[in-house]
């Protein structure tokens, strides 16, 4: 049976809310070229959502040839407040920021979050709690909290799925825990996913519609934005790069394997590189980040290397989904054009021509950050659960 006219008035409204939730502001003709709608049914549509509030209008003071300057649309958020969570596998973050994204305090404490769930989620509540009294914010005006999870999470049951990825979460349903401590609404996901999220909303992937985000920490993992939208798998379990086979035989990786991708180009495993090549413990910063040290040649040898080993695996991933980028992000990624150059090297030795002379490849925009600005936007823009 085809549509009604009240039907298909109703999918395009809902077609073109939606891809404003994922990335705004908008203009009325990117708006258009995302949906795939004709530009009369977005105009006309647009204008009913000004005139019931539920987006608002701004010039942007850019011209486009003679006329009015363009205007964006964004959508109209209620008043409150969203929480962010960054579960890393090393340490929690959390955010408190206002409906539109404006950050009013954040924190981060160290953890081994993967030993233990409960202690993990306990010592989240207890930032999120401690955030709101700085703020002078009171519970109940959160009107949403997101939290990102180094793992794979089952779309049907909630449940984290991998009893070697994230050995001390097996089984746990993060949101219902986060939910019993926290209350009001949560939404869980990948915390890859949620810097994809965050670099294509506003970072450097904004206007890319397919893209791949790799976080190279003390994990490996990669976050799919296709078509558009974040892709999350049948299970859940996309982008799980770091337990790819690199070296057979190689080192112990946690997952229980020898030789994945993790146990070769992680930072910790960086880090033992350049203690054993040299580099003296005092000189290793606490945050871990490498900047500060790529000036060395032995360094930016060993992260080159890194880098090899990261895009050969990248490699395979471009040749089957053909992005038009590749962001680098992670505490590895502070190492900058090293790392970048070493990736290119195994791009341009086995991605298909038609791929590696065409995929970009950047360092992240938001840095550290990415996984938390992700759950801001992800609590801002997501559907109820």
């Amino acid at each position: 049976m085809s549509a009604t006219p009240n039907q298909r008035i109703e999918r395009s409204r809902r077609a073109i809310l939606d891809a404003l939730n994922e990335s705004f502001p908008a203009t009325r003709q990117e708006l258009s070229r995302r949906t795939g709608l004709a530009p009369s049914t977005v105009a006309g549509i647009v204008r009913d959502l000004l005139a019931t509030g539920l987006v608002h209008e701004h010039e942007t003071g850019d011209h486009a040839g003679r006329g009015r300057p363009s205007s964006r649309l964004s959508p109209r958020r209620p008043p409150g407040y969203l929480v962010g969570i960054d579960f890393g596998h090393r340490h929690i973050s959390a955010a408190l920021a206002s409906t539109a994204q404006e950050i009013v305090a954040e924190g981060t404490v160290p953890l081994d979050v993967d030993a233990s769930a409960s202690n993990a989620l306990d010592q989240a509540a207890i930032l999120v709690a401690d955030l709101l009294d700085r703020a002078g914010v009171p519970a109940d005006s959160v009107r949403r909290t997101a939290a990102g999870i180094p793992g794979p999470i089952n779309q049907t049951t909630g449940k984290i799925q991998s009893a070697t990825i994230l050995a001390g979460w097996a089984g746990v349903q993060p949101r219902q825990e986060l939910i019993a401590r926290l209350g009001g609404e949560v939404v869980i996901a990948n915390d890859a996913e949620l810097a994809a999220l965050a670099e294509h909303t506003h970072g450097a992937g904004q206007n890319v519609s397919d893209l791949v985000y790799v976080k190279a920490s003390h994990g490996i993992g990669a976050g799919l934005i296709l078509a558009g939208r974040r892709y999350t798998g049948a299970y859940g379990a996309s982008g799980e790069i770091g337990h790819t086979l690199v070296q057979e035989g190689g080192a112990q990786c946690r997952c229980g394997q020898r030789g994945c991708l993790e146990s070769v180009v992680s930072i910790s495993e960086v880090w033992r590189q350049l203690i054993a090549a040299g580099l003296p413990p005092s000189e290793r910063p606490d945050n871990l980040f490498l900047d500060a040290l790529v000036g060395n040649p032995v360094v930016a040898r060993i992260v080159a290397d890194a880098g090899r080993q990261l895009g050969r695996v990248l490699s395979d991933l471009c040749n089957a989904l053909d992005p038009a980028m590749l962001i680098i992000g992670g505490e590895l990624a502070t190492a900058g054009d090293p790392l970048l150059e070493g990736i290119r090297e195994s791009l341009r030795r086995f991605a298909q021509p038609a791929i590696s002379d065409r995929v970009q490849i950047r360092s992240s925009a938001l840095g550290p950050r990415a996984g938390l600005v992700g759950a801001l936007t992800l609590a801002a823009t997501a559907p109820a659960p």
